[in-house]
């Protein structure tokens, strides 16, 4: 069975061969923070292990179940598809993943579904699941297909990393709008939507109520929290931009500036809130000093200190 990954270039990972560790960097495959060569290669090893686990269920039964989702054999995404995705994320960040299976997929009650990811850490194990009407158009409501995939791959890339406040803004650089790629990280998680959510309905409560119930009732309070809610989440995620910006206009004075980019995309939220502290090139050298012996670090230099040919 073809494995994605090579047992020969996990073994060499595994004895800290660093130009294995950049091999894979070029793929998408990043060690997590603080993770040796060791482990990293360790959590390769599983990865093919649970890959092969579905490759032999789809070829004995003709289908693979991940938590509540069931994927076939004969609706696998086609190489070139996932090819095109990896094109904007080379672009992007400097990584063209050719290892995540696909499939094609319409699951139930899931009628503004496009598509997304099942990736597991550290027991690693990733698939893209994506809305079948993708397999004839590029294109589903206000879904791409091109950009839909290569999000989801950042976000397979910075699995190790463990990010939350920068995740969702990685992954929306891929975007064709200028407007997503600006605005589209705003929602760190689940619990922002949520929150954003609350507060709408929160808001068209009140207004049912003055209608139909409560003539009288004062509706500026229903607003206050919903604009309150509005202009945190906004506020926040401006403050992440600026950090961003600092971060990646201070890694020049240490990598070239076409590089730094796809530096920043290697690092941990932590490093991104210094980096963009690091205001002076002594301040620059102070903080490279500081993650010389960190494997991820190693790599990155190794891969983007010269300027790209």
């Amino acid at each position: 069975m073809h494995l994605p990954l090579t047992t020969e270039l996990i073994d060499r990972l595994a004895a800290g061969d660093l130009e294995a560790a950049v091999v894979l960097d070029g793929r998408g495959i990043l060690p997590g923070a603080e993770e040796t060569p060791a482990e990293f290669a360790g959590r390769l090893r599983t990865f093919n292990a649970n890959m092969a686990k579905m490759e032999e269920s789809l070829q004995a039964q003709g289908e693979f179940t991940v938590e509540d989702v069931t994927v076939s054999r004969g609706a696998r995404i086609p190489a070139e598809l996932l090819a095109e995705a990896s094109a904007v994320t080379e672009g992007k960040f400097a990584f063209s993943n050719d290892w995540v299976p696909g499939f094609f997929i319409d699951p139930n009650c899931s009628l503004l579904f496009g598509g997304c990811a099942y990736y597991f850490y550290p027991d690693f194990f990733a698939l893209f699941i994506i809305r079948a009407s993708f397999q004839q158009k590029r294109r589903w409501l206000f879904y791409q297909r091109q950009e839909l995939l290569a999000h989801e791959l950042c976000h397979i890339a910075r699995i190790g990393l463990v990010s939350q406040d920068f995740e969702e803004i990685f992954a929306y650089q891929t975007a064709t709008t200028a407007f997503r790629r600006w605005l589209g990280g705003i929602f760190r998680s689940t619990t922002d939507s949520l929150l954003f959510l609350g507060g709408t309905f929160l808001q068209l409560a009140g207004q049912l109520l003055r209608t139909f119930l409560l003539p009288g009732l004062l509706i500026w309070p229903f607003w206050t929290v919903f604009l309150a809610i509005c202009a945190f989440l906004l506020l926040r995620h401006l403050k992440d931009m600026r950090e961003l910006q600092s971060a990646l206009a201070n890694l020049q004075f240490a990598f070239p500036e076409d590089n730094c980019q796809a530096v920043l995309f290697r690092c941990t939220d932590a490093e991104i809130h210094a980096l963009s502290r690091c205001r002076t090139p002594e301040a620059m050298q102070v903080f490279l000093q500081q993650h010389q012996n960190d494997f991820r670090w190693q790599i990155i230099r190794r891969r983007f200190e010269q300027k790209a040919e």
